[in-house]
């Protein structure tokens, strides 16, 4: 069960960081955050950062075990996939993280 949540929250992530990464390249700020946006998005960035190397780690634990144990196919192809989801995770993390660099959409 434990695992289903994870992938759902990279599925998650992989869904919702593009969103959010667009709407902080212009202009937003969250409510509770005390300071400018420059500040904010230093501390996205970083965060974008940890979801990075999460998904990295998550993906390739995922592909390792999907690879070097013994649990069956069924076992095996839900490794598979869940090391892809969490390896598109990391990529898209990357990916908006390189995009806060460019300026302002519309």
């Amino acid at each position: 069960m434990l695992e289903l949540i994870a992938l759902l929250a990279a599925l998650a992530l992989c869904i919702w960081t593009p969103i959010e990464t667009r709407k902080v390249r212009n202009g937003w700020v969250r409510k509770n955050f005390k300071g400018t946006h420059a500040e904010f998005v230093a501390r996205y960035r970083r965060q974008l950062t940890m979801f990075m190397w999460l998904g990295g780690v998550l993906g390739m634990g995922n592909l390792a075990l999907a690879l070097f144990t013994s649990g069956g196919d069924a076992y095996q192809i839900t490794k598979i996939i869940a090391g892809a989801i969490w390896l598109a995770a990391s990529v898209v993390a990357f990916a908006s993280r390189r995009s806060l660099d460019q300026p302002a959409v519309g």
